[in-house]
């Protein structure tokens, strides 16, 4: 499992409609908003890297996304039985 911290920043007054737009993302939850900057902290978990990869670019790639940028990311090893 890899777990990725984001940050994303919001078009200024479309902070809530970002907000619809990642909710609707699979494996992104969201933890902080600020609607004062825009800003927003999400946690994207996948079961790849490559699956990582393609999430964070879909985020980045919402209309109403400045910037998102991973700043944290943890890779889980599953252990074999």
């Amino acid at each position: 499992m890899n777990i990725s911290g984001i940050l994303v920043v919001a078009h200024p007054g479309r902070l809530f409609q970002c907000i619809d737009s990642l909710h609707a993302l699979p494996g992104v939850e969201l933890h902080h908003q600020d609607a004062a900057t825009g800003k927003l902290i999400v946690t994207l978990e996948a079961e790849s890297v490559d699956a990582e990869v393609e999430g964070l670019k879909r985020i980045k790639a919402l209309p109403d996304v400045i910037l998102a940028e991973m700043v944290y990311h943890y890779l889980a090893q599953q252990q074999e039985l």
